[in-house]
């Protein structure tokens, strides 16, 4: 779902605000590259839950849809979600109930559990990097697999008992390609949450079945569980969870 701007007033705007500014121009090569080729497609939303009764979307949608996934910015307009370990499902297909379904009994168990494994995979590659990168010893692959291994057994064992759907929303759009439609499709989203304490205590409780109780195990121990800890999306989406991991695992 496109976030829809004013382009009309933003031109205008700026048109304004340079008129009155002094501009330089630098000279240009002479190179030209071959203009880019946009695709005329369009996407329109149709129907949404609680259009009949001419509701409007909640905040909170329109934030996921932009990617917005933590409970800080979540709390702001969902009451309730302060303190809370924080898990966003979306679902996307051409049947709204396959994907509701599917999402709920299907997707939240088991993009969670991916999220998991991937955060777990992420942070045991650049701790082994960047202990490379300090000591010059590089690990053979066997060694990082027997670690990775290790540490995807202990996730694994977490079972997000406590884990609550806090709230859920479906929307339907088409995609135009020109003025003809290509796709009907809908999208659902899932807001999952627990208790943050419970859920730190559960990735201790996995973080403990690691057998590596040397310091600097423990020190990788450490920063694995904080890294579970951030994680804040669990998605269909690949696009979507990579982003949200590398963030997680590398920051800005």
């Amino acid at each position: 779902m496109k976030k829809i701007l004013n382009l009309v007033g933003t031109v205008l705007v700026l048109s304004m605000v340079f008129a009155g500014c002094k501009t330089t121009t630098t000279a240009g090569s002479g190179i030209k590259g071959k203009g880019a080729k946009m695709g005329k497609w369009t996407t329109k939303l149709v129907d949404y839950q609680g259009a009949t009764f001419g509701k409007e979307i909640p905040e909170w949608v329109t934030l996921l849809s932009e990617g917005q996934y933590s409970s800080q910015v979540l709390s702001k307009s969902m009451p309730g979600i302060e303190g809370k370990k924080v898990f966003v499902t979306i679902g996307r297909g051409n049947n709204l109930e396959f994907v509701r379904n599917w999402t709920d009994l299907v997707d939240v168990e088991v993009q969670v559990g991916d999220t998991f494994q991937r955060v777990v995979t992420k942070g045991v590659q650049a701790s082994m990097n960047a202990k490379a990168s300090e000591t010059g010893k590089v690990l053979t692959e066997a060694e990082v697999q027997k670690k990775l291994d290790m540490y995807k057994a202990a996730v694994s064992l977490v079972e997000l008992t406590g884990l609550e759907k806090t709230a859920s929303y479906w929307i339907e759009a088409v995609r135009y390609e020109g003025k003809k439609a290509v796709n009907d499709y809908f999208e659902y989203y899932a807001v999952w949450t627990m208790d943050k304490k419970l859920f730190d205590k559960q990735i201790k409780a996995a973080m403990a079945t690691v057998d590596d109780n040397t310091s600097e195990g423990q020190a990788l121990k450490d920063m694995i569980r904080s890294k579970l800890m951030d994680s804040v999306v669990s998605s269909n989406d690949v696009a979507i969870n990579n982003v949200a991991d590398d963030y997680v695992v590398y920051g800005d």
